[in-house]
């Protein structure tokens, strides 16, 4: 029936054409062109998010325990549109998050811009997390804000290698490519992702000669590490650390003890020995053949693994460094919240607060915390020698090589937490920064005045990301930091300025430190 045929065909034809062009409608999502290649994103809340972007090649097989590869270029767009895995790491009671898909191949991060379509070059503010280089991440809703990319800044959030796949130290792998960095992975996967936001974030709005580092806890040690870092000259221009107890601690040195820091080596040859392998073996390769979840199962609960004073990477211990002036020159702000014991309680062991306050001969605790005893002595003493103490000594040495530096303590509560904790718990200033308040668990309710305190701290921020001085018109007056005056601004129920603050106490904790450094070089 060829007259029917010749009928039919052009009806189809046309059914064709109107369901290709007809039904659906034009996709618009947001397209950007980086040097690897197209990707499309989403937008949420007015700001175009650009998530699981990579900025190196996976670190599997023969790149597992190697410096970071470049990206290879891909063809087409790519999705954009969900966050790449979790970087492998242990399980832990204390995660603070639910752990989601882990994987070896993890190295990207996540891209918050206000700014996409014009031709505006604003701030850039990378955020690294914490975890204690162990666990972590930086695709959880409390650190990917666009209520913080609205205030006039491009938000990254990235991952970097944890556990022994980002510190493992062992002579098997150094031999096995002894031209090569050995150990600090993660550190480098840092350095990585700065170099990437360089190359690329103009791209999404952001200025490359304005990129602000800031992190908290394990991420503000990175932070602080990156700052004496020669690898991380230039890739930022001013910095933010939160609750670090990087400044006057002790990081391990390859194969020799650093105060109470065992050589790394022996812990990562215990962790070969747990793993089975034996010296008669190309440990290297062995080590590099095994499966995620073979190496995950041999890392016990109180494993440690994490950055190195290798001489290389990291010359030297960091807060040597700051003594003597080798840090990278910006604008610089640091501080704490009130009630950083909440990490030693959920950590215990040699980490305690109880163990913190054993370190204090008895008559130094009587003229320094006069009235404290018991729970909350131990607190005080903890909070002020393992995160205050440092801080003020990286803000005095900041300080003397003519830096503009900015010291707080925040002990403002959120209503919801008042007669639960004693004070801010570590990590709880985190969503206060980001104003991602609604992401916390434990607040139930959160009223106007935690809104209104979550955005004067980050409205200090951004104005410190934009000028290198968080200071402007309608908020209250941050002073500047200097030793002699030791002015902090607190951030409570009221934002007061001090002077001398805890000035005696860190004192006490920071030289005690620095004698210690002394004798570990």
């Amino acid at each position: 029936m060829p007259g029917i045929e010749r009928k039919i065909r052009p009806l189809l034809l046309v059914v064709l054409i109107v369901l290709m062009t007809g039904c659906d409608k034009p996709d618009t999502s947001p397209v950007v062109a980086i040097e690897s290649g197209r990707l499309r994103g989403a937008v949420v809340d007015d700001v175009t998010v650009f998530k699981g972007i990579p900025f190196a090649a996976p670190p599997v097989g023969e790149w597992r325990w190697r410096p970071p590869q470049p990206v290879a270029a891909w063809e087409g767009v790519r999705s954009a549109e969900n966050y790449a895995p979790f970087c492998a790491q242990p399980q832990s009671k204390l995660l603070w998050f639910e752990l989601d898909v882990i994987s070896e191949d993890c190295l990207a991060l996540n891209v918050w811009t206000p700014a996409l379509d014009g031709n505006q070059r604003l701030p850039v503010m990378v955020w690294i997390h914490g975890g204690g280089y162990s666990q972590g991440t930086g695709n959880i809703p409390r650190l990917n804000s666009p209520r913080l990319a609205k205030e006039g800044v491009v938000l990254v959030t990235i991952n970097y290698r944890l556990a022994f796949f980002g510190f493992l130290v062992h002579p098997a792998l150094k031999a096995s490519h002894p031209d090569e960095p050995n150990a600090n992975y993660g550190l480098m996967d840092a350095v990585a992702a700065l170099e990437w936001v360089k190359r690329n974030i103009a791209k999404f709005g952001g200025d490359p000669d304005n990129v602000t580092i800031f992190g908290e806890s394990a991420g503000a040690g990175v932070v602080n590490t990156l700052m004496v870092m020669p690898s991380a000259a230039g890739l930022f221009h001013r910095a933010i650390s939160q609750s670090s107890s990087v400044g006057l601690a002790l990081d391990p040195y390859p194969g020799r003890r650093a105060g109470f820091q065992p050589p790394a080596e022996k812990g990562g040859q215990a962790f070969v020995k747990n793993l089975g392998l034996t010296d008669n073996q190309d440990i290297a390769a062995a080590l590099r053949a095994l499966s995620t979840e073979e190496l995950l199962a041999a890392m016990g609960e109180r494993d440690r693994f994490t950055p190195v004073v290798d001489g290389v990477l990291l010359p030297r211990q960091p807060a040597r460094a700051y003594e003597l002036g080798q840090q990278h020159k910006v604008p610089y702000m640091t501080g704490g919240v009130s009630w950083e014991a909440s990490l030693g309680r959920s950590i215990g062991g040699g980490f305690s607060p109880e163990m913190s306050a054993k370190l204090v001969p008895q008559a130094d605790k009587d003229r320094l915390y006069p009235g404290l005893t018991g729970v909350e002595l131990e607190d005080t003493i903890f909070g002020d020698l393992v995160v205050l103490s440092g801080a003020r000594h990286v803000a005095t040495a900041m300080h003397a090589v003519g830096m503009p530096v900015y010291s707080f303590y925040i002990s403002y509560l959120a209503d919801a937490r008042r007669g639960k904790k004693p004070g801010v718990a570590h990590a709880d200033d985190i969503a206060f920064v980001m104003q991602t308040l609604d992401t916390e668990k434990d607040l139930d309710t959160i009223t106007p005045r935690d809104w209104e305190k979550s955005k004067l701290i980050s409205a200090y921020w951004v104005q410190f990301a934009k000028t290198g001085n968080p200071n402007k018109d309608g908020l209250p007056e941050w002073p500047a930091f200097d030793p002699d005056g030791a002015r902090v601004l607190e951030i409570g129920d009221e934002v007061v300025a001090h002077e001398d603050f805890l000035v005696d106490r860190l004192d006490f904790h920071r030289k005690r430190a620095l004698d210690m450094l002394a004798k570990s070089e």
